[in-house]
């Protein structure tokens, strides 16, 4: 077993978001932010339907309550389509690099606004 295997899987971790940061803004580029995020989504939900097939049997999780399909939808809508889809254009427009800093920024500046607008500490 390594000796600094946490070091090492944060430090891939982040060569492999970087990389592919850099493809989606070049396909983005090429083809529009629109398509890749759609193409990215179908790719991805083809591939955990075969992965929930063999795992649990089942395409789509079908025994899920109704409650629970709303919610997978509405954060599928918010998170996947909208997020990602704002994301994808960034990288058009201000590029990878740039998206990917502020990004980064995410949590130090969620923290500064919860200390400052909501007091916690």
């Amino acid at each position: 077993m390594l000796k600094h295997s946490g070091e090492l899987a944060a430090l891939l971790t982040a060569v492999f978001w970087t990389i592919t940061a850099l493809a989606f803004e070049a396909a983005s580029k090429k083809i529009g932010s629109l398509i890749v995020n759609l193409l990215r989504l179908l790719v991805g939900f083809v591939f955990l339907s075969i992965f929930a097939w063999f795992y649990r049997g089942y395409l789509l999780p079908v025994d899920a309550t109704a409650r629970t399909w709303m919610i997978l939808v509405i954060s599928g809508l918010i998170g996947f389509t909208f997020g990602d889809l704002c994301l994808f254009q960034s990288f058009v427009v201000i590029g990878a690099r740039i998206s990917m800093l502020l990004m980064a920024l995410a949590p130090p500046i969620t923290a500064l606004l919860s200390w400052m607008i909501l007091g916690k500490q």
